[in-house]
């Protein structure tokens, strides 16, 4: 009969013994799938192949009972956005990717959605140089000079702890020498990376530089779709610019226009095009200096898609202001790390809010 008794006993306690077991192991899923679904797009998305790259995202997130093709669908032109998160490359081709159809012309006046395998095709075939092959030597101006930014590069690697083999994005990269905020990573730290630069004359120096990283002498588009824009020595004329000038919108009202020297027609990609033609969504730094563009091209990001770690953003010279980029950028959770003002240029620095998965449970109750 005891021995019955001291049985009941240890049965009834078991669930007592287990409950801190459940506990904590219904901590960590909700914990690990919270980080999973803030973090989709991260390193572990990098797509080196054409067919990897034109795969749909396995699962479609929630945010607030919608899935996030609905809530992006207006500020995010994407393939699942109108075919579906589970369109496949081969419907798309039976459209749009005949060698007749997939042109630029046929790009811009349909404004394909950013992640087309036409304008992916279109990149890759006209608007993309590979890096210079490493037995090249550096052919610089001032090969004296180790780190020539103006302080961004020092910035971020003291952040990153003197990273290796990381990778960039700067736009604009101008020659690929003077203020260049990657050449330092570069030479030294081993970096990869993609330079863009849209100036025809900066852009023919920068490719004599034997860069050991792609470059683009496309601009960044401030919609969610390429576009073509008249550009004064490269600087982006917003198309809401262009509009001001020609009835019609897109290419045909960049055609208006007559070139010049110094005013001509440049081709811009939004960013995230750019990066799936290198095959890369995860970017470790990110250097943003267009004049004036920085809020628009920002916005047309799909952050849920992409990891980026730093950013460095000139702020002065855009309309919106320091402010509206900050908020922008703490929206899809970045950091503002701090402003620094230096001789050529006023720039503020975010960094990725790795700890945001780590706050499930929300702002305590004052």
């Amino acid at each position: 009969m005891r021995l019955n008794f001291t049985l009941i006993v240890r049965l009834l306690a078991l669930p007592t013994l287990l409950l801190p077991f459940f506990y904590i192991t219904g901590i960590m899923k909700v914990e690990f799938n919270f980080v999973v679904e803030r973090t989709v797009g991260a390193a572990g998305q990098d797509r080196s192949s054409p067919q990897n790259l034109y795969s749909p995202t396995p699962e479609t997130h929630q945010q607030n009972g919608t899935s996030n093709t609905e809530s992006l669908s207006v500020e995010y032109n994407l393939m699942e956005d109108t075919y579906g998160r589970k369109w496949d490359k081969d419907r798309a081709a039976s459209m749009h990717l005949s060698s007749n159809d997939c042109t630029m012309d046929y790009a811009n006046a349909n404004k394909l959605q950013q992640d087309h395998p036409c304008v992916i095709q279109l990149i890759r075939r006209d608007y993309l140089r590979p890096p210079a092959s490493k037995s090249l030597a550096y052919q610089m101006d001032h090969p004296e000079s180790i780190d020539p930014s103006d302080g961004q590069s020092k910035a971020i690697l003291k952040i990153l702890q003197n990273k290796r083999r990381g990778f960039f994005i700067e736009a604009g990269g101008f020659d690929g020498e003077f203020l260049s905020n990657t050449l330092f990573m570069e030479r030294s730290l081993q970096w990869s990376g993609l330079l863009i630069e849209a100036d025809k004359k900066a852009y023919s120096k920068l490719l004599k530089r034997n860069r050991k990283a792609f470059s683009s002498p496309a601009c960044l588009s401030t919609k969610p779709y390429p576009m073509q824009v008249k550009s004064p020595s490269g600087f982006v004329i917003d198309q809401d610019e262009n509009d001001r000038h020609a009835p019609n919108d897109g290419a045909e009202s960049a055609a208006t226009f007559s070139d010049s020297e110094d005013i001509y027609t440049v081709q811009c990609f939004p960013l995230y095009s750019l990066l799936l033609a290198v095959g890369r969504t995860h970017v470790d730094y990110f250097g943003l200096d267009v004049e004036g563009s920085e809020h628009k091209i920002l916005k047309t990001i799909p952050w849920h898609k992409v990891y980026m770690q730093t950013l460095t953003v000139e702020w002065n010279h855009t309309p919106e202001g320091e402010a509206a980029i900050t908020q922008l950028m703490e929206d899809n959770n970045f950091i503002k790390f701090g402003l620094f003002s230096m001789p050529y240029s006023r720039e503020v620095v975010y960094v990725q809010d790795f700890l945001y998965g780590y706050r499930i449970f929300g702002d305590p109750v004052a």
